[in-house]
């Protein structure tokens, strides 16, 4: 079904906390088969989310690509999944860049297609630069979702990189926003000439989304409420699980 591709081009705007959130508002829908939801921690300068949540590290990207190693082996995703705490699986990737960066190169133009079989999934392909090994997940996705945060800073490293970010996205370019201030989503559409999606500044939200007393409410959280609304603009006329 549906592959979500979440980068980022400058700082830490929150790329892997939307890449969760959506996961999370995915999963929360009515339990079925085709309702699965995967999460693959693709970030070549390494991941954060086993130290966040808690997980260990395998098995995780290296193991799956230590799997698929050999040409023609397939990408068996479902071996290496772990359980995130609002719901969902996840791959989780290597926290040291030198692995990480090894299992996304030999992965990347594989991974859009090895989850294409679960009923939804996001790969956070971590920041995007020029040659970024995470290129190929990026492309092969149906929507990329590039996250934002609405001040100046932010909308001009964007608008530096918005032509090669065009040529390199699978499927529809979206801009994702991380709050309102200074500028609203509408500014940042006029900017940009994308189509924009807003993300709400939730901290409570991100603490239940790494577990712990708050993972109950995550799924209620404003945070994933604004997940699934970018669900409802990205994947429209697709009815995302309420």
């Amino acid at each position: 079904m549906t592959v979500i591709a979440v980068t980022s081009v400058k700082h830490s705007p929150g790329a892997t906390t939307l890449a969760l959130a959506l996961v999370a508002a995915w999963a929360s829908g009515p339990a079925s088969g085709d309702r699965r939801a995967v999460l693959v921690e693709a970030d070549p300068a390494g991941g954060d989310l086993a130290g966040r949540i808690g997980l260990p590290l395998e098995p995780g990207l290296v193991s799956l690509a230590t799997s698929a190693r050999h040409p023609g082996a397939p990408v068996d995703v479902a071996g290496h999944l772990q359980l995130l705490p609002a719901g969902g699986q996840v791959v989780l990737g290597p926290t040291s860049p030198e692995q990480a960066d090894g299992a996304v190169r030999s992965l990347a133009h594989r991974l859009p297609g090895a989850v294409r079989s679960f009923g939804f999934a996001v790969i956070d392909c971590g920041r995007w630069a020029p040659g970024s090994p995470a290129g190929a997940a990026l492309a092969g996705s149906d929507v990329s979702l590039v996250v934002v945060r609405p001040d100046l800073v932010g909308i001009e490293h964007l608008r530096s990189r918005l032509d090669t970010l065009r040529h390199m996205a699978g499927g529809e370019l979206v801009i994702a926003v991380v709050g309102e201030r200074p500028y609203a989503a509408d500014a940042v559409r006029s900017a940009t000439g994308c189509n924009v999606v807003a993300v709400a500044v939730d901290p409570a939200g991100v603490e239940g989304l790494h577990g712990g007393r708050r993972t109950a409410f995550a799924r209620r959280s404003p945070l994933v409420r604004s997940a699934r609304s970018v669900l409802d603009r990205v994947l429209s006329p697709e009815p995302v699980p309420a």
